[in-house]
């Protein structure tokens, strides 16, 4: 009786356990030249949270890229940015992302991206969750993500310093082949770009430990 009680405890705290890792929380100050828009996913549902002004010019600043915007949500298991450029003179997406306050900022090693080929410019509109959705598929059945260019930090020519982003942020972008920095000069090499990273799983280390603590409780 004593050993059913416990067992039951256990896989209900094991559940809220799993229940909170699942609800970490974004923080995110995002900008790009040109354009972007910030995704999550939770399994085969995706999610979309905003983006940039889909004009050249800002609202407020001068350009669309000059203020970046801040964003707050639940993380589910991947983050996405779609991004694309004018083709013309610079491009480069630069974000601060806290993950339960843990960084995912942009030029992360833990970043993917893929080229989807498809042509977006100014005016376009932000490519809804369900089509983000159908990039991913493609590039996850196919093996097509890789590793984006990863350049300076905040401050670099031609944006200047972005505020509200930090120096750990780097300026990243599409590795375009034979291009030896794709952040300078205009580029329509694959964009529209589908950026990602996975959302490390809060609470592992907890749930480990409360896997051990219930095999104590069943010995005893």
């Amino acid at each position: 009786m004593n050993m059913r009680r416990t067992v039951v405890l256990g896989f209900a705290g094991t559940a809220a356990i799993a229940a909170a890792a699942s609800a970490a929380t974004v923080n995110a100050v995002v900008t790009a030249d040109n354009h972007y828009a910030l995704y999550s996913s939770t399994g085969s549902t995706f999610f979309y949270h905003g983006g940039n002004e889909l004009g050249a010019g800002g609202s407020p600043g001068t350009y669309n890229w000059s203020q970046a915007e801040s964003y707050t949500f639940n993380a589910g298991d991947y983050l996405y940015i779609a991004a694309w450029s004018d083709d013309s003179v610079a491009q480069g997406v630069l974000a601060n992302i806290w993950v339960d306050g843990n960084p995912l900022h942009s030029g992360d090693p833990a970043w993917q991206v893929y080229a989807s080929g498809l042509v977006r410019g100014d005016g376009d509109p932000h490519p809804d969750a369900s089509e983000v959705g159908g990039h991913v598929a493609t590039a996850t059945t196919n093996n097509l993500w890789e590793a984006p260019h990863v350049g300076g930090a905040n401050g670099l020519s031609p944006w200047g310093t972005i505020a509200g982003i930090n120096g750990d942020a780097r300026w990243m972008w599409y590795a375009t082949p034979g291009d030896d920095d794709p952040l300078q000069g205009g580029s329509g090499a694959g964009e529209l770009l589908i950026f990602r990273t996975e959302v490390p799983a809060p609470g592992a280390a907890a749930l480990a430990g409360l896997g051990g603590l219930l095999i104590g409780r069943r010995r005893r």
